[in-house]
């Protein structure tokens, strides 16, 4: 849970309460290498933490899948649409490595939210990914092939290290060929 902690201090400092009921609150949960932890179709109840390995994000089009994000550790992960409107989830999480997550249930987060401290970290955190999307979306865009591949490792090395080939493709938009010959060099 320490992580965690020391992951909200980045943005807030809390108070003793405030960990007392993060702690009681949070749960442990741990998934093997292409585990689901949602599957598409299922309603998304909880707010993750990525405390160890590596959760990727993805949907079907034309039945195939489509990498979207790829989670690393000291990184948050939901299906926010799901998990916002509770209605089925039209993508998938998936363990990509043996993986531990704390989970925060939707009720517990609710109890959680009486904490301001809790509160001014939450807005914080979606600040920050609102922010990062519209940058990241906007840089991807205006690259070529090569320069999608060159920004992904600037801004989320992890993921360039740790992926498999075809995620990293999918999440660039570009054909796994394409990702071969720009890593040859």
């Amino acid at each position: 849970m320490q992580q965690l902690i020391n992951y909200i201090e980045k943005f807030v400092k809390l108070d003793q309460q405030a960990i007392d009921a993060l702690e009681k609150l949070a749960g442990i949960e741990t998934y093997k290498k292409n585990q689901h932890i949602l599957e598409q179709g299922w309603r998304c109840s909880k707010i993750w933490f990525l405390k160890k390995g590596m959760v990727r994000k993805y949907h079907y089009s034309d039945g195939k899948e489509v990498t979207t994000w790829i989670h690393t550790e000291n990184d948050t992960f939901t299906s926010l649409e799901s998990y916002a409107k509770n209605t089925p989830s039209e993508e998938c999480l998936q363990a990509c490595e043996y993986t531990e997550v704390i989970s925060i249930t939707k009720a517990n987060s609710a109890k959680l939210a009486r904490f301001p401290q809790i509160m001014m970290f939450t807005n914080a955190l979606m600040e920050q990914q609102f922010v990062n999307i519209d940058k990241h979306t906007k840089a991807l865009n205006q690259r070529d092939a090569k320069g999608k591949y060159e920004y992904l490792g600037k801004i989320a090395p992890e993921i360039i290290k740790r992926a498999k080939l075809g995620h990293i493709a999918s999440i660039l938009g570009i054909s796994q060929e394409t990702l071969s010959r720009i890593r040859k060099g």
